[in-house]
């Protein structure tokens, strides 16, 4: 790797006057020097540009905050823009010791962009094939066929839609009030005139610490992480887990096997290819027999369905581990992120989602007391949820020790009137718990969001 000029630098600048051409120009020498390296002193360096000149393949380098051109050898690794380099001064000149793997927030960006395009909400999802439950095979086209006609499910791919219904909590509307309720009975035995009669366990009023546990577990979020620590089941325990044994079963049924699930293109969401990493991402309408939601999808629909929800999923996991990493950049102390949709189902079949959003900041600790106090560390939970009666709500939370801070957003304004008149008695039974309460409101609106930025500027989204 030589300078433009080739090897051979002068260690002091011509003597001759400056010419018009060589004003414009930036001298080589000059640049190197700009860098302050000693000689065989070892560098890392990113590749900014890359560009030829009379032939010659060139770098623009990006080197401790300055930019300097150099020529590459003919024999070089393949370099692109984004690229980091370890490169070393001898002389006049610097030579490429090697080129560094892709830092891991890179990695994570990369495998993003190959999932953003195809994500499918999980509400819209979930109910399509919850519906084929009652309604499903779209019957293939052939003699005798009718438009629009179905064929019964087979009893695998029932039993996989059962698991996965199983795994859904349960909105009780005998109340009016949002009461759930795991759905773990085995799946029912023998016909029933409801697709999900005896699905649904006793209800409980509300969820308690160990069945939020449990919602956050079946979220498919953890899926990897606990397939690691070797905690999961001989059954699928989770949403990511229960949408691929589907395929798998739906794959099976057309006599083709688990490699040809990637052949089927994933059916995105519109509102998820617009705003990617939006959080919270936009909602859609509940669907609906005017618009031919709930009519029979086909086996091949419903593949495509299921890759676009497994994308969905995995773009959660992957956006929470781009954040975590990215926190911890430079030495700062790393703040946990995780982000999932938790799933539920609501009267009649229809389900809907809440998104969750946790950061978990842990300092590192202070010796020195009067910095304890700034060491400690802080629990933030950020989560939005589309309700019938309420409209969109949103909520903010933190806590720091045992001190509570606490926002709600509501898009009506009778939704926040109603919250308004509720938070005397919420700050109360806060306080009744030993919590410090240093502020609590509600406001009429949506919450701001922040921006995340992938690597190389190839897409800017929201967050």
């Amino acid at each position: 790797m030589k300078l433009p000029d080739g090897n051979a630098i002068n260690s002091q600048p011509p003597a001759r006057p400056a010419t018009g051409a060589d004003a414009g120009r930036v001298d080589p020498l000059r640049q190197l020097q700009s860098l302050q390296l000693e000689n065989r002193q070892a560098v890392v360096a990113r590749v900014a540009e890359l560009l030829t000149e009379r032939g010659q393949q060139q770098a623009i380098l990006e080197v401790r905050g300055q930019k300097l051109t150099v020529n590459l050898p003919a024999d070089g690794p393949e370099l692109k823009a984004g690229d980091l380099l370890r490169i070393m001064r001898e002389g006049q000149s610097l030579t490429l010791l090697d080129k560094l793997p892709p830092a891991a927030e890179t990695r994570l960006g990369q495998a993003l962009i190959r999932h953003l395009p195809w994500q499918q909400n999980l509400d819209t999802g979930l109910s399509q094939l919850m519906n084929a439950l009652s309604a499903g095979f779209k019957a293939p086209p052939g003699p005798g066929s009718q438009p629009g006609s179905s064929q019964p499910l087979p009893t695998t791919v029932r039993e996989a839609l059962q698991s996965i219904a199983r795994l859904l909590p349960q909105v009780s509307g005998d109340t009016g009030g949002l009461i759930l309720r795991p759905v773990q009975a085995p799946p029912a035995t023998g016909i029933s005139s409801s697709p999900l009669a005896g699905l649904a366990a006793p209800a409980r009023p509300g969820l308690d610490a160990e069945g939020v546990r449990q919602w956050l577990t079946n979220s498919g979020v953890l899926t990897e992480a606990r397939l690691a620590k070797g905690t999961l089941e001989a059954a699928p325990t989770d949403l990511k887990l229960a949408l691929g044994r589907l395929a798998l079963t739906l794959l099976q049924h057309q006599n083709l096997g688990a490699d040809q699930f990637t052949r089927f293109t994933p059916l995105p969401s519109h509102e998820l290819v617009t705003a990617p990493l939006q959080f919270p991402s936009p909602t859609t309408a509940p669907l609906g027999n005017a618009d031919g939601g709930r009519e029979a999808a086909s086996p091949g629909q419903m593949l495509r369905l299921l890759a676009g929800m497994l994308n969905r999923i995995t773009v959660n996991q992957l956006h929470s581990q781009l954040l975590t990493t990215r926190s911890g950049a430079e030495g700062a102390p790393q703040v946990n992120t995780l982000i999932t949709d938790l799933p539920w189902m609501a009267p009649g079949g229809e389900v809907k989602t809440a998104q969750l959003r946790i950061d978990y900041d842990k300092p590192e600790r202070e010796e020195k007391p009067e910095n304890r106090r700034a060491g400690v560390s802080e629990w933030r939970l950020n989560l939005a949820m589309d309700l019938d009666e309420a409209g969109k709500v949103f909520f903010d939370v933190a806590l720091r020790q045992n001190a509570l801070s606490a926002r709600v957003w509501a898009e009506r304004q009778a939704t926040a009137r109603q919250v308004n008149q509720e938070l005397g008695a919420l700050r109360s039974r806060l306080t009744d718990l030993g919590l410090e309460v240093s502020e609590l409101e509600c406001r009429r609106g949506q919450p701001p969001t922040a921006a995340t930025r992938l690597e190389h500027r190839l897409l800017d989204t929201r967050a």
